[in-house]
């Protein structure tokens, strides 16, 4: 007989996989419970507010059952010092027909590590909200699923064959003959990112390189989906200083069916009398060096000399603090940010960075906030990754702008920096600017 609360597997490899942000990621696994009865289980993960499962079971009538379940995660320490990772299961639903009267309570996930450990230990499950350790159970196994080598029969063992998701999940692996992208014409057009990265600062250095790297990959993969030319200009490591970047966007001379994507990565300040409700950026990679006009740039001045340059589309975005000079926020938290890659519905891709004109600016911190970073990268660029990702999916059942990219940009930060998911954390709303037409 199946025990109340069953123990399944949540299939995360949450601290190993911290390279890129991506979304509708696939894990799968195979567990018991503690009567060593079988489950199988498939998690469509999103980010950190939002992700389900399918549990698949066989009752104790021998009738295989699939049960949905949405799950939220939570940070948090323990009195010893030690922390956690918390994922808490919410609002089961069968999917199978023949379930009825039948109940399932649903699981809670939790990652520890000690006050003196570097690595997370294996996940364990638990039905006590209270988190007591003599509840846990080790999961058995847990992987990331490549969507290349998903079949329709492994679908069919979790979703209808007329659920949307489904549908989303065939298109998602590869296994309907997408032919309805509609042609735009990029003839000639070409994407141009510029990253200003801080990679040599103390403090956030290694998150600023993380990012640096992870905003490369994702918009060149953009550009070789949209079959446009790719140039990337990067300011860091000795070069980041105020002249280089003046340089750098001096240097600028792109098309008029180009695209120029600008991110900041690093320190952001006000000054005392500032009205700007953008940030200044902190070009100084060292915090000895005195902080004056010849070592900070005002993010909406860079926005001003990129939107005069004439391209189609122009993206303007930094992921600092917009505070008083000299208070650095950084954290150790960290999120699920997965090294998958999945296919892009070219058609919202398009819709995006070839069908948009116009211009944008978002900064991560309104006035008077901090944005915050871990080790793995700043928050709003996860975030921004995170939101862009989810509405070129086909999950998402409509064509997103980039208003919509940048108000889910914002408010996975805002979660991001909650006391739910960071406890150290003060919240980042952004503050932000969109004139794009299609």
């Amino acid at each position: 007989m199946r025990r109340s609360f069953p123990y399944s597997l949540m299939l995360i490899a949450f601290f190993c996989l911290q390279q890129s942000s991506s979304a509708q990621i696939l894990y799968k696994v195979n567990f018991h419970d503690k009567n060593n009865a079988p489950y199988e289980g498939l998690l469509v993960y999103f980010n950190e507010s939002r992700s389900y499962m399918r549990i698949s079971y066989y009752s104790t009538n021998n009738k295989y059952q699939v049960v949905d379940v949405k799950y939220k995660s939570s940070t948090g320490t323990f009195n010893d010092g030690s922390t956690y990772f918390f994922m808490s299961g919410s609002n089961p639903r069968f999917i199978t027909q023949d379930s009825a009267g039948q109940k399932y309570n649903p699981d809670h996930f939790i990652w520890r590590k000690g006050k003196y450990e570097k690595d997370w230990k294996s996940p364990s499950t638990t039905d006590d909200p209270n988190l007591k350790y003599e509840s846990e159970l080790p999961v058995d196994s847990f992987y990331q699923v490549s969507p290349y080598t998903v079949s329709e029969t492994f679908l069919r063992r979790f979703f209808w064959d007329n659920e949307p998701d489904y549908f989303s999940l065939r298109k998602l692996c590869g296994l309907v003959d997408i032919t309805n992208i509609n042609p735009v014409n990029t003839s000639g057009a070409k994407l141009h990112l510029i990253v200003v990265a801080n990679t040599l600062i103390g403090d956030i250095g290694p998150s600023c390189k993380a990012d640096r790297d992870k905003l490369d990959y994702e918009f060149r993969s953009v550009a070789d989906a949209l079959g446009v030319g790719y140039e990337k200009y990067i300011v860091d490591e000795d070069n980041f200083n105020k002249t280089d970047v003046q340089n750098t966007l001096n240097s600028l001379r792109p098309g008029r069916n180009d695209m120029v994507v600008f991110v900041y990565r690093g320190h952001g300040f006000r000054w005392d009398n500032q009205t700007d409700a953008y940030p200044m950026m902190d070009l100084r990679k060292s915090n000895y060096l005195p902080i004056d006009k010849t070592t900070s740039l005002a993010l909406s001045e860079v926005y001003n000399t990129i939107k005069n340059k004439g391209a189609r589309l122009n993206l303007v975005l930094a992921d600092c603090c917009n505070n008083y000079v000299g208070i650095n926020q950084n954290t150790t938290v960290s999120f699920l940010n997965s090294q998958a890659d999945n296919k892009p519905d070219i058609n919202k891709l398009k819709k995006l960075f070839v069908s948009a004109r116009g211009n944008l600016i978002c900064a991560a911190a309104k006035a008077g906030e901090y944005s915050w970073a871990n080790p793995f990268g700043g928050f709003f660029t996860l975030s921004f990754i995170q939101a862009m990702k989810e509405k070129i999916s086909y999950f998402n059942n409509s064509t997103s702008t980039w208003n919509d990219v940048i108000t889910y940009s914002t408010k996975l930060a805002k979660d991001k920096s909650s006391p739910t998911l960071c406890s150290n954390c003060t919240i980042q709303s952004g503050v932000s600017y969109v004139s794009v037409t299609y």
